[in-house]
């Protein structure tokens, strides 16, 4: 019981990581980046800086919940299900699914909110 309760502990807080980022980035009322090491675009080339940033925001908060959601139900099914191997496969494609959706929602933005 106590390694479950560590475990959820652990992923609570991987995953309110990204809902702190999310919530600062929603705020921010200068363009924020979404990866690391990526600058963000200037003011002056956004759209809209506020759709910007609340979009990017959102996504991360969504994320966040999602992680955790994922994390949790791996580890309810690390103890109903025997087979392991399936399960850990299956848990980093839904976890390389979400980095992924998170990655096609930021190029959609740039395509739609940086000036060309």
């Amino acid at each position: 019981m106590a390694e479950t309760i560590i475990y959820l502990v652990i992923s609570f807080l991987a995953s309110f990581v990204f809902v702190i980022l999310g919530i600062s980035q929603y705020k921010s009322k200068k363009p924020v980046a979404m990866n690391t090491g990526e600058k963000p675009p200037c003011e002056d080339e956004l759209t809209d800086v506020s759709e910007w940033n609340h979009r990017h925001g959102k996504n991360l908060i969504i994320y966040g919940c999602l992680l955790f959601l994922t994390m949790s139900v791996f580890l309810y099914c690390l103890r109903k299900f025997e087979n392991t191997t399936v399960q850990l496969i299956l848990f980093f494609a839904v976890i390389i699914g979400e980095l992924v959706w998170l990655e096609v929602q930021h190029n959609m933005l740039k395509r739609k909110l940086i000036k060309q």
